[in-house]
């Protein structure tokens, strides 16, 4: 597939900050030493007031209202990372704040060093909630390292210890993604149902239209090409733009798996255009998007031989339907003009065009009395 669900800061940086959790030893959270107490160790005083700086930082990041660009979250991504590691979180006890610092990590891209980071969480005595987070994040960085194998397992530990449903359903399709990414073609799709299993209507329109994408390519290199364009279908009910499909929080292993994904929703498109030029348009977006996976999939993709026969039958479906279009034009074709307010209906016996004359214009009926909405509409 295959789009993958990003970690956000969030969450953490928001616990963080209401649990007070400044401290970079393994005692449990505390309330804020006296004046005393930080004279008697002002080297742990100073720490704590960096990692404060830190997530403060991170919180104007991710605050509502606040002005936003790449730069500026680059900005303030870099100045958290620099006072975490000012304030010694490398060899921090604390599994919270490493994990707020493997987070950062993260948004910077740095997905070797995160990967280090949250295995060294694992060493440490972390509560469930946070060992299924980290493990959720770790796959995530396996599978931006094509570590496929690795990534299924850490899905699994996940699942192991995650409780809730729609994180549970998030997980399920993450991991069918890798499932695909592998070739394993009936564990995707059994992952991904799994998924749908677990969510309401609801849920269906903030996480379900992701994972119908991905059942649909999936059901689609099983060989079944109508159940899939079905499926993006469905996924159109809930996501009619494709603001899911295409939204920041999601990316592709391997990259230029996205050229599928389009290939099929421009191929859906095509087929429920209501007009002739609408479906022709789609059709050769749907052809473009199958020769862009060509052209950029290596010689060796195993995904390659499908995509060259999604072409030419993609190709002759196009062609099919143009033929049938042009069988459906009027007499006569587009080049006969018909006199304003008429049509052509055919030729009379000197050979001139017979043009329709419209119909007499008819008064308006009167407007009818206004009619009383029933009882708890208004």
């Amino acid at each position: 597939m295959n789009r993958r669900w990003r970690a956000l800061l969030t969450r953490a940086v928001a616990a963080a900050v209401l649990a007070a959790t400044w401290i970079t030893t393994p005692a449990p959270a505390e309330a804020r030493p006296s004046v005393w107490a930080r004279a008697r160790d002002p080297k742990r005083e100073e720490q704590r007031e960096m990692i404060h700086a830190a997530d403060m930082a991170l919180l104007r990041r991710e605050m509502p209202g606040e002005p936003s660009s790449p730069q500026l979250d680059q900005f303030y991504l870099t100045q958290a990372r620099v006072l975490y590691e000012m304030a010694g979180v490398k060899t921090s006890r604390d599994p919270f704040v490493r994990n707020r610092y493997a987070g950062i990590l993260q948004e910077l891209g740095e997905y070797e060093a995160t990967t280090a980071e949250l295995e060294a969480i694992l060493a440490l005595d972390a509560p469930a909630p946070l060992r299924a987070e980290v493990y959720r994040d770790l796959a995530v960085c396996y599978a931006r390292l094509d570590r496929h194998d690795e990534e299924i397992r850490a899905y699994g530990e996940a699942l192991a210890l995650e409780p809730h449903a729609e994180t549970r359903a998030l997980l399920f399709a993450n991991r069918a993604e890798a499932h695909m990414a592998l070739g394993d073609i009936t564990r995707a799709v059994a992952g991904y149902r799994a998924s749908l299993s677990l969510l309401g209507t609801m849920e269906m329109f903030r996480y379900g239209v992701t994972t119908l994408w991905g059942l649909s390519v999936a059901l689609d290199r099983s060989g079944d090409l109508e159940s899939a364009l079905e499926n993006i279908t469905l996924a159109r009910t809930y996501d009619p733009r494709d603001k899911r499909i295409d939204g920041p929080g999601w990316f592709y292993v391997p990259p230029y798996d996205e050229h599928w994904y389009k290939a099929l929703g421009h191929w859906q498109s095509a087929r429920a255009a209501g007009t002739g030029a609408a479906r022709a348009q789609f059709y050769a977006l749907a052809l473009a998007s199958w020769q862009a996976y060509l052209d950029s999939a290596p010689t060796d993709d195993q995904w390659a031989p499908l995509a060259r026969v999604r072409l030419a039958k993609c190709t002759k479906e196009r062609d099919e339907a143009l033929r049938k279009a042009q069988k459906a034009r009027p007499e006569g074709g587009f080049g006969k003009a018909a006199a304003p307010g008429g049509k052509v209906v055919g030729r009379a016996p000197d050979g001139k065009p017979s043009i329709a004359k419209p119909p007499a214009a008819r008064q308006p009926a009167p407007p009818s009395p206004p009619r009383r909405a029933p009882a708890g509409m208004h």
